[in-house]
């Protein structure tokens, strides 16, 4: 394959600092296409995949994570760099629809609810700018499209052009408050550490990352009576971390100037901002993922028994660690298997005989990053869950999406079937060495798990490269264990019609 690169494309490799090797990698990706992932069963209570707490156990664990708090650096790591335009996708349909008023159950219910969302206050005082009509006046008028103009468009809100992060999603007596200012808020329960510093960290998108920082400084005015030191830190998608578009024949595709095109690497690209944070312990939750105050308690209570069970097991691993450094007895590596089996559910998929092989495997297993992740009850979401997936020389716990399931195999088809829970994406993470030495994530990515997709780019079809999902091969080399959460942590905001829901509302 003569793929033909001139002096501008080493340039724009330059740039973005991006190794020509690293794109003969990705290209031969799309030629020789992506092995689908090896599932050997779900991860469940009954097979010992998903760990199920016992009260006794919380009150324990969150005691753990008290005393360790203190005189540790805690981060909060939140993705929001994502736009809100799909929270708004059938407000927009309707705004291209010859309809003149809605005919959707769920858009009428959404005008005759508008009072009771956290942004009604200023989507009233851009009616009246724009049109000189309050919002009765406008819903009596059947003026509907004027409201989602003014809610969406640029010269009122301009929510359709917002991260999510800034839309406020819950009313209070005092205040409305953004989804990043709900995440601040519950954050203050469970992620102050030392010299009770409270950080904070939010990706975001290029363009919006001066209205975060201008939100920031609004809420650090609001809450400067507090005794937390606030913290707020931003990060970007490096461009090194983009993909290169191919056409259908899997050469490089370019664009009308000549130049190659490149696309975003997907959320997994964030492994990148999460490897630059140095922190003793993360907590990750998406943006959209908050309640109002009313509904906190099941977050705040198992983010800390999920981080205290987590220092528990890192305090283990460092200890097996040392062990298998200064000197192993047969006793000892008995103990070390049975929690390498039992605790982190990894089993060697070959029979080690020899003493030192089974000492090596051991260090490779028990030296790595560690992450507790919240698992709810699967009751129909889509999205990721917990699975037992084999590997070349393991078999091992991985949170798998459905995309990367063969869905043409009956058997893969049935095991889908069989799984009990979903990832809400709420989970601890420790990210160093037993000597405290901060890992690179970098080195436990699995770039088997990339996506290709097809694309459309001004008319012509194009394959697009997606790197290893953030929760998926990103982290596929980590020690993961699974926790049961109650469902009532998982208050996803995926469309503007989510946050009329009772576990949106407060009574006011």
């Amino acid at each position: 394959m003569i793929l033909n690169f001139k002096g501008q494309d080493f340039e724009l490799l330059k740039q973005k600092g991006i190794a020509l090797e690293e794109i003969l990698r990705q290209i031969s990706m799309f030629k020789n296409g992506i092995e689908p992932i090896k599932l050997v069963e779900p991860a469940t209570p009954a097979n010992g995949g998903v760990k199920v707490l016992k009260d006794r156990e919380i009150e324990y664990y969150i005691q753990i994570f008290e005393e360790f708090r203190s005189n540790r650096v805690i981060y909060k790591f939140t993705p929001a760099s994502g736009a809100a335009t799909r929270m708004f996708k059938k407000l927009y349909q309707f705004l291209e629809s010859d309809d003149m008023e809605p005919q959707d159950e769920e858009l009428k219910d959404f005008f005759a609810n508008l009072h009771k969302l956290a942004f009604y206050h200023d989507l009233e005082n851009a009616c009246k700018k724009l049109y000189g009509h309050n919002i009765k006046k406008l819903l009596k008028l059947k003026e509907y499209k004027k409201i989602v103009t003014a809610l969406l468009d640029e010269q009122g809100l301009g929510y359709g052009q917002k991260p999510k992060a800034l839309i406020k999603f819950h009313k209070y007596k005092d205040r409305s408050r953004t989804s990043m200012e709900e995440h601040l808020v519950e954050a203050f329960s469970y992620a102050v550490g030392r010299d009770n510093a409270l950080e904070l960290h939010f990706t975001v998108s290029p363009e919006h990352k001066s209205e975060f920082e201008a939100h920031a400084r609004e809420l650090l005015n609001v809450y400067d009576e507090k005794n937390e030191k606030i913290n707020f830190s931003f990060s970007v998608q490096k461009p090194s971390t983009d993909t290169i578009a191919v056409d259908m024949n899997n050469m490089p595709f370019r664009k009308e100037d000549g130049n190659l095109l490149f696309r975003p690497g997907g959320h997994g690209a964030l492994i990148y901002n999460l490897n630059d944070i140095d922190s003793d312990l993360i907590f990750v939750k998406n943006i959209d993922n908050v309640a109002p105050d009313r509904m906190k308690l099941d977050t705040e209570m198992y983010f800390k028994a999920l981080a205290g069970y987590l220092i528990t097991l890192k305090n283990k691993i460092d200890a097996y660690n040392e062990i298998l450094e200064t000197g192993v007895e047969q006793e000892d590596l008995d103990d070390i298997y049975e929690f390498i089996e039992n605790v982190l559910m990894i089993k060697p998929k070959k029979k080690l005989k020899k003493f030192e092989d089974k000492i090596e495997f051991a260090r490779k297993i028990l030296n790595r990053p560690l992450r507790v992740a919240g698992m709810v009850k699967n009751l129909g979401q889509e999205g990721g869950g917990p699975f037992l997936v084999e590997y070349d020389e393991f078999i091992s716990p991985q949170i798998v999406e459905k995309s990367q399931i063969d869905l043409t195999n009956p058997h893969y088809k049935e095991l889908l079937k069989k799984s009990t829970h979903f990832n809400p994406t709420f989970m601890v993470l420790s990210v160093k060495d037993y000597k405290g030495n901060k890992f690179n994530l970098l080195d436990f990515v699995d770039e088997k798990a990339s996506f290709i997709t097809i694309k459309n780019y001004h008319g012509h079809d194009i394959k697009a490269l997606e790197r290893p999902g953030l929760w998926n091969g990103a982290m596929a080399f980590w020690n993961t264990v699974f926790v049961q959460v109650p469902l009532t942590v998982f208050n996803p905001v995926k469309t503007v019609f989510d946050l009329l829901k009772p576990n949106h509302q407060n009574e006011i």
